[in-house]
């Protein structure tokens, strides 16, 4: 089986060493492996020391590595909708330049980086997939775009098609307006199928595992813990933290406030991921660069462990009946009331964190039913129906 594991953190906390790392040590361990930047600023080339291309480029045995193109990537998958994107914008007045900027909506850049864990999958080419994403921010936008966009493609394409097929005889004589024609509505409905299977790989732990990497400070480990209940609001399976870049005690005496304070998040890491896995990885003397020296790193990071494991099994949500009440279960363990905001929407329950908003779509049993009450307890949102 494919396995699918995905390195974010804070900007500057080492993902590209750890995944380079992690896919080194796999590769080593007879996994046919590809590790995948989704990184605009691509760094696999640096670390691997070698000319990683925009499509799969054979490192050494079994692996590979790749430095994802963003205009590659919109090409091969979704080249009708731009283009009919692109003449409509036109129509409107904006350049052709203008025009073709605008024609790659907010959004659909990140989801074009998971389309490609999606066609892997499919032609079943590697035993695993690693991929060194964006900072938090980005690759939170890349995770919770394929449900998003599914449900504005679900609410509004099938009552745009319809439309289209009946204007578009009638405007066609009167009006220079661009019309979608068959081949952009086929485009729009392989993108809403595909994002609708990667959802699918994303949400499934016996296939993804999401691992946070982080520093020992406390900027670092703020981020990792918004992440983390992010990642849960939208049910993504999280199995590990790597605590990356600490202090050896070697280090000597004008390190010793950084190595106290370091240990003190540690503790706190140790302390607020109970039931993941954490991993700690040391501030090497040498520079993470070169097929041989990121192998030492994994190498060194997961010690007798193997990075293809799945390190904790969770449900982040769960519907429940208790006492004859109706509830929803989250697992939200770093929230707080004050961010939180819910509703239900037609048969959908809105649960907003912070930025952040996640559409669940409750069982055709719970549909008619509204939030009546919400509980923050050890670390779980419970949602009461009625």
């Amino acid at each position: 089986m494919t396995r699918v594991l995905l390195y974010t953190g804070k900007g500057g906390v080492g993902k590209t060493s750890v995944a380079a790392s992690t896919a080194s040590m796999l590769a080593k361990n007879n996994k046919k492996t590809i590790v995948m930047s989704t990184d605009p600023a691509h760094s696999l080339s640096d670390s691997l020391n070698v000319e990683v291309k925009s499509e799969a480029t054979k490192i050494s045995e079994n692996l590979y590595a790749q430095e994802i193109n963003i205009n590659d990537a919109i090409e091969s998958h979704w080249k009708d909708l731009r283009e009919y994107l692109t003449a409509l914008f036109q129509y409107q007045g904006l350049d052709p330049i203008s025009a073709d900027e605008i024609a790659i909506l907010p959004g659909f850049e990140e989801a074009t980086y998971l389309l490609y864990i999606n066609d892997y999958i499919k032609n079943n080419e590697y035993d695993v997939i690693v991929v060194d994403s964006a900072p938090t921010g980005e690759a939170l936008r890349m995770l919770s775009f394929p449900e998003v966009m599914r449900w504005y493609m679900e609410k509004v394409f099938p009552i745009s098609r319809t439309a289209a097929k009946i204007a578009r005889p009638i405007m066609r004589p009167f009006s220079g307006i661009p019309m979608p024609n068959d081949k952009v509505f086929q485009s729009a409905e392989t993108l809403y199928d595909d994002l609708g299977e990667i959802h699918k790989i994303l949400e499934d732990p016996d296939i993804t595992s999401i691992r946070l990497v982080t520093n020992a400070d406390q900027m670092s480990f703020n981020e990792t813990k918004r992440a983390f209940t992010y990642l849960l609001l939208y049910g993504y399976p999280v199995d590990a933290l790597i605590a990356n870049k600490i202090y050896p005690e070697d280090t000597g005496d004008f390190f010793s406030n950084w190595r106290a304070t370091q240990a003190e998040i540690l503790g706190e890491i140790d302390a607020s991921f109970p039931e993941i896995k954490v991993f700690r990885s040391y501030l090497q003397n040498y520079e993470l660069m070169g097929k041989d020296k990121v192998l030492k790193f994994g190498q060194d990071l997961y010690g007798g462990e193997d990075p293809y494991s799945v390190f904790y099994k969770g449900k982040p949500i769960e519907f429940t009946r208790e006492n004859g009440k109706t509830a929803v279960k989250m697992k939200l363990p770093f929230a707080d009331k004050e961010n939180l905001n819910l509703y239900n929407r037609a048969g959908e329950l809105i649960v907003e964190v912070k930025n952040w908003k996640r559409i669940l779509y409750l069982p055709q049993t719970m549909a008619n039913m509204q939030p009546t009450g919400a509980e923050l307890k050890n670390g779980y949102l419970y949602i009461t129906l009625s």
